[in-house]
């Protein structure tokens, strides 16, 4: 991790189909749950555990097929590694997946959406063979430009790169049953110390999907009137000065405080 600044705190089964829920009239909990596509929140309704995949190279396709169960959620962030092996493993893409896609600043692009991707044409085959939900930070999906990359250096683009969207995944983006969007002032970290002197600070992508599937995990329980329904296993999410590329915007000192003890039903796998 690179230095830290100062923080400076600036069983009824139904499902919502409004995916931006009204916060101020439900709970926290329950936005949480709305704010997912709706064919997640089915599937959190019907497995066992949740298993985040940070991008980390040291995570390699023999230990996810040894790890990940029939009755797995999987939560992909924006590059997300190993693109093929979710797509084509007969077990792993049977598997219900939520992918996030950042967004980039004030920008309209997200990572890991054109023109900054090299997974659109995977995303087409997931959504063949299961559940696929797909949130989006902040805003919409807008089919940006390229020369509306405020970074283009940071990830240039390349032949390879898919610079369009195909008809398919417009579809998934324009549908509410596999799309949403996330703010990154959620109430699941409305107590999250941003720091005012970074632009566009905010919580990192891994612990703002955690502290929403903990929320949504809740509203589950409450509404199926049961234990908690599901485990949550986080691997490769690390957060010191052995992993290279850490931004100074996201609070990590007040992240790794949090992680250091996380509720029974979460496990860590931290891994370099």
């Amino acid at each position: 991790m690179a230095h830290i600044k100062t923080s400076i705190p600036s069983n009824d089964r139904s499902l919502v189909k409004n995916s931006e829920a009204n916060t101020n009239d439900i709970s926290t909990e329950q936005a949480a749950f709305t704010s997912l596509p709706t064919n997640i929140q089915t599937a959190l309704t019907q497995n066992n555990r949740l298993v985040f995949i940070a991008n980390n190279p040291s995570i390699g396709t023999d230990q996810l097929e040894a790890l990940l169960q029939p009755d797995d959620v999987l939560v992909l962030f924006n590059h997300f590694i190993h693109a093929e092996f979710f797509a084509n493993h007969p077990l792993v893409s049977t598997l219900p997946k939520l992918l996030f896609f950042r967004q980039i600043g004030d920008s309209k692009l997200h990572f890991g959406l054109p023109p900054r991707s090299n997974n659109v044409s995977v995303m087409k085959r997931m959504a063949k063979s299961a559940p696929l939900g797909i949130l989006l930070s902040n805003q919409a999906y807008q089919f940006p430009l390229p020369e509306d990359d405020p970074s283009p250096h940071d990830d240039p683009i390349t032949d390879e790169r898919i610079l369009t969207l195909p008809p398919s995944v417009q579809a998934l983006l324009q549908n509410p049953q596999h799309h949403g969007v996330l703010s990154e002032q959620h109430p699941v970290v409305a107590d999250y110390p941003c720091f005012a002197d970074v632009h566009s600070s905010a919580p990192s992508s891994g612990f703002l999907l955690y502290r929403l599937l903990l929320a949504a995990r809740a509203h589950l329980q409450r509404i199926q009137n049961t234990a908690l329904p599901l485990r949550l296993l986080m691997l490769g999410f690390n957060d010191n000065d052995k992993t290279a590329h850490f931004w100074q915007g996201h609070n990590w000192e007040f992240e790794r405080q949090e992680m250091s003890a996380p509720p029974p039903e979460v496990e860590v796998i931290r891994q370099y």
